[in-house]
């Protein structure tokens, strides 16, 4: 059964795994492809407390007094939600094209590995491409008891912070 709030999801994430490292003929290190998943989500942005803007400057201006990233500045937020379905793609599949219809997609009922704490995504929120890192993939109760029952009515639940600066 698909999650009620499907018809809201608002936010995709590109999450990466697996990948062999080898050496070539010269010597040379190579990773190679990885298997990619592209997860549909149902997000809200949750504006911080304690703080007037509702963010965290990146980079810190304790970080070489805030040019630790010469050019280049943003905002990091925190996102909260859940992760609804998922697909596999290949590394030249578009997930930031506005129709991803022709991938096939699965319901998310359970923990993913895709979906660990600490993972350096690439998030998309609205029209904002952004890099992220996943928070928490898994519910309140670790996933078991009533989480058992949350996961295949709605969906995992998701925590992901996400900075403005891509690169």
């Amino acid at each position: 059964m698909a999650s009620p709030l499907l018809e809201f999801a608002n936010a995709r994430i590109m999450t990466r795994s697996g990948g062999v490292v080898g050496q070539d003929a010269d010597g040379r290190i190579y990773t190679s492809d990885e298997t990619r998943t592209l997860v549909i989500c149902y997000m809200k942005r949750i504006q911080y407390t304690g703080v007037t803007s509702g963010s965290r400057k990146v980079p810190l201006a304790s970080e070489l007094n805030g040019e630790m990233l010469p050019g280049a500045s943003g905002d990091e937020f925190y996102y909260r939600g859940y992760a609804l379905q998922a697909a596999t793609v290949d590394s030249s599949y578009d997930w930031t094209k506005a129709d991803v219809s022709d991938a096939t997609f699965t319901d998310i009922t359970s923990d993913q590995p895709y979906l660990r704490s600490q993972k350096e995504i690439q998030f998309l929120f609205g029209d904002q491409l952004m890099k992220g890192t996943i928070q928490r993939g898994i519910g309140k109760f670790g996933g078991s008891g009533i989480d058992e029952i949350i996961y295949p009515a709605i969906g995992v639940e998701l925590q992901i912070t996400g900075g403005e600066v891509l690169n």
